[in-house]
């Protein structure tokens, strides 16, 4: 299949009156362009702590994950030198990278927005390195670290960053946020109508949060630019569990961006971990996933 440049999408969009956004039903019905990959987050072999990601090498390749997503919340996880090596040891693996989860949006004031705005251009950098084109992060807990309004000024000023660079920005939602409700999004895109900034939509975190994602759907899929699965026990109580064990409706979210035109990537993020059946769950998760890949 032809793949076209973004820029000449992106002016061809504008010729005919209409915003280009990656990753939206723009690509599939205008651009003939779809296709579902099945990654893994780095967190669902490793967890929280900085260890160089040595489960998710070993772990992923075994269960037959082909694409990964690096959680990358550590110095060393950031610098030129770890993406050196992390396009090395997948290239050794035959694991594909296909983006960069950093820490979170936000700061209490200038000096911590302005941090932020560098730490974000970083990753986008850091993508380019790896040869990915996402990165996505969260907010803070709701109603510190500057709430919404300071994830919104550091988004003016990396947008246009993100759109020099081909980058793909991704807000996630967090149960307990600052990107938690439909609302939340709304008051972004009111202001950020970037076309390379979008949802990053959690499935279990938007089930915790009690929020309706049919409702999400209708009124914001054109903004959604990446999924994570996750389960959840309790609609309205953030109550991870294994995949198969909850009660999130993650074929059902799919399945309905995926008739509006959705083409892209879907991550499984395993959460808690129980290291007895780490292997075991991811192997469930693939299992119940996987038929929705349309690339191998």
């Amino acid at each position: 299949m032809l793949t076209l440049s973004v820029t000449y999408r992106q002016s061809w969009a504008t010729k005919i009156g209409i915003t280009y956004r990656p990753s939206s039903t723009l690509n599939h019905f205008l651009f003939g362009e779809f296709m579902i990959g099945l990654a893994c987050a780095t967190l669902s072999c490793d967890g929280f702590g900085d260890t160089d990601f040595v489960e998710s090498f070993r772990m992923l390749p075994q269960i037959g994950f082909k694409y990964v997503e690096f959680n990358c919340w550590y110095p060393r996880t950031v610098t030129p030198a770890k993406m050196r090596d992390l396009k090395q040891r997948c290239e050794d693996t035959g694991l594909v990278p296909i983006s960069l989860h950093c820490t979170s949006f936000g700061g209490a004031d200038g000096m911590d927005r302005s941090r932020d705005a560098a730490h974000k251009i970083r990753f986008m950098e850091a993508a380019r390195e790896l040869g990915v084109t996402r990165v996505g992060a969260t907010g803070h807990a709701r109603g510190t670290s500057g709430g919404l309004q300071a994830i919104i000024e550091v988004l003016q000023e990396i947008a246009p960053v993100a759109e020099e660079l081909g980058i793909e920005l991704g807000l996630e939602n967090h149960e307990g946020n600052n990107l938690e409700t439909i609302e939340d999004y709304e008051q972004i895109f009111s202001v950020i109508d970037s076309p390379n900034v979008g949802i990053w939509l959690d499935t279990g975190h938007f089930d915790a949060s009690n929020v309706n994602m049919d409702n999400l759907i209708d009124r914001l899929s054109t903004r959604v630019n990446h999924i994570h699965v996750k389960d959840n026990l309790q609609k309205g109580k953030k109550s991870f569990t294994r995949f198969g064990h909850g009660t999130t409706d993650n074929y059902h979210v799919i399945d309905r961006m995926l008739a509006l035109g959705y083409s892209g990537y879907i991550t499984v993020e395993l959460s808690p971990l129980e290291k007895e059946t780490i292997f075991e769950d991811l192997v469930v998760a693939k299992k119940m996933f996987e038929r929705y890949e349309t690339t191998t």
